[in-house]
């Protein structure tokens, strides 16, 4: 497989104009997991078997949520630092080029 290569500076305007949709895909994630976790509290009933299934499931699925919202944050902040970058050397390239 061949390795990505910049070529020019739109290229990397390119890629991490694909960041904000990621982050919704993960934001998307992160909501039906949220979701899931309200249908799992309101399942498995209030007996041993109830609890024994809260203790091992609640906590982990609680865990995936916050994981797919840290995940996110990530995501966005990569793709504002992208964006940020590239209008940098995008500014440069230009200022050069009038000199």
């Amino acid at each position: 497989m061949a390795k990505p290569t910049l070529t020019a500076l739109s290229d990397l305007t390119d890629k991490f104009s694909k960041y904000p949709e990621l982050s919704d895909l993960f934001k998307e994630l992160e909501s039906r997991t949220r979701e899931i976790n309200e249908y799992n509290k309101n399942s498995a009933g209030n007996d041993e078997i109830g609890k024994t299934y809260h203790e091992n499931v609640d906590e982990p699925t609680t865990s995936i949520t916050g994981l797919f919202k840290r995940v996110r944050a990530t995501v966005e902040s990569a793709g504002q630092a992208g964006k940020n970058t590239s209008t940098i050397l995008n500014n440069a390239d230009e200022d050069a080029s009038r000199t």
